[in-house]
């Protein structure tokens, strides 16, 4: 599941309206205000190193803030436990950036300002430092321990609520993430709503993911999928497919139902033929019918 996690995103946020609304919505910082967003350019392939490659959960950005570039680095964590060393990570990612940017022919005299944003969406609670010199044992003078701090978006600890008012793409694959597959079936036409101010691309790549997390989830099998960029085609296509995966889920129920019933019957059955033979008692025909 992590690895489906990790490209579905990354399918996601390489796309720039993603990422302002990613920034603008859910990092509650002052300076995310004054980002020039008609500037976001994507780190190309070209200019990070082969390791940022093989790490699919990394996506860089920059950005113009008050006529300076700002770098983002995104790095998502879908890890059923959270990293305790994380401070560290992001530590070393950093730096392998800047020696990046130092390397370059056109390297500045003065390193730009990188922004680091986590997104935790793993099962268990995030109770992770954000700082790295809350891991280093403060034995000598403070200013020679490294200072580094990374902002921790935490996806299933978003109230429904918030996602609900927000009403962008971003929290509308929040609310997603954060709903069951019983959720999804009755909620929908709340998804549809967060949508109503969409534009066409970012609603077309929504159900793209969407339609891709419905079939990692086991919930329809995967078939040819055409292009969606309004909000009623949103809620006509998965309304379908979910209201069959709800019409699976009860005939399963039903089979299930069946099944335990024939087994009961026979139990009782059994029970019977045998106090008929044996004159049993009933307790001991209580017994019997435990053992089935």
């Amino acid at each position: 599941m992590p690895d489906f996690h990790d490209k579905r995103y990354r399918y996601l946020f390489s796309h720039p309206l993603f990422v302002q609304r990613l920034l603008t919505s859910f990092v509650d910082q002052p300076f995310v205000q004054h980002l020039d967003f008609s500037t976001l350019e994507r780190v190309n392939a070209s200019f990070v190193s082969p390791d940022f490659e093989r790490r699919e959960s990394d996506i860089i950005w920059k950005i113009a803030f008050q006529g300076k570039p700002v770098y983002i680095f995104l790095l998502m964590e879908f890890q059923s436990s959270p990293d305790r060393w994380m401070p560290l990570r992001f530590c070393r990612y950093i730096v392998e950036l800047y020696e990046l940017i130092i390397h370059r022919s056109n390297a500045p005299s003065v390193l730009p300002a990188v922004f680091p944003l986590l997104l935790y969406n793993g099962d268990a609670p995030w109770n992770v430092s954000e700082t790295v010199e809350a891991l280093i044992e403060p034995s000598i003078p403070e200013k020679f321990i490294p200072h580094l701090s990374y902002y921790p978006l935490i996806i299933n600890a978003i109230p429904t609520e918030q996602l609900e008012r927000i009403q962008n793409a971003v929290s509308a694959v929040f609310f997603v993430e954060n709903s069951s597959p019983a959720d999804l079936i009755v909620q929908l036409d709340t998804i549809v709503d967060i949508l109503q101010t969409e534009v066409p691309e970012v609603i077309e790549r929504f159900s793209n993911w969407f339609n891709n997390f419905l079939e990692t989830r086991g919930m329809f099998e995967p078939e040819q999928f055409f292009p969606i960029t309004t909000v009623s085609e949103v809620r006509m296509m998965f309304a379908t497919k979910l209201e069959a995966y709800e019409k699976q889920l009860k005939e399963k129920g039903r089979e299930e139902g069946l099944e335990r019933g024939r087994g009961e019957g026979k139990a009782a059955l059994l029970a019977r033929q045998l106090n008929r033979r044996f004159e049993l008692s009933p307790d001991e025909v209580t017994q019997v019918r435990e053992c089935r």
